[in-house]
């Protein structure tokens, strides 16, 4: 099953996992969607997170778009350096009250620093999920 970025239904997400408050609402991350990528032989923390909007005036703004009136979140795929200093989108989208993207906010692969305490925190959790599929896949090979 598909969920996270790249799947058309968000609701159906196996797991998700509380980070915190954002400016405008609460972050989760899909601990399933955490993983570490070789990119020009580099390595990067990847991780799909959404961010609830719980702000009624910031979601009542939001709402006036063209095909945005049941917008509830906003569902990225982070890519973090892997000292976690900076990161980047590669996919961004709207979802809507039915958990489906609305809007397809393109990417942006220009890698900036984090400015943000709760992307220090999706970073953070981010590397806490890769260390217990590490534990978990050496315990599967004893």
């Amino acid at each position: 099953m598909t969920y996270g970025v790249g799947s058309n239904n968000v609701a159906e997400a196996a797991t998700e996992q509380r980070i915190g408050n954002s400016d405008y609402g609460i972050m989760y991350i899909y601990p399933d969607t955490v993983e570490a990528v070789k990119k020009d032989g580099r390595y990067y923390v990847v991780v799909s997170a959404e961010d609830r909007y719980t702000d009624k005036k910031f979601l009542a703004e939001l709402r006036q778009g063209e095909n945005m009136q049941n917008v509830v979140s906003t569902l990225c795929l982070y890519m973090f350096t892997n000292d976690g200093r900076f990161y980047c989108m590669p996919q961004r989208y709207l979802i809507d009250n039915e958990g489906k993207v609305c809007v397809d906010l393109g990417s942006d692969m220009q890698f900036r620093g984090i400015d943000e305490k709760i992307l220090t925190q999706v970073y953070t959790a981010s590397l806490k999920v890769l260390e217990s599929k590490q534990r978990f896949q050496n315990m599967m090979k004893r």
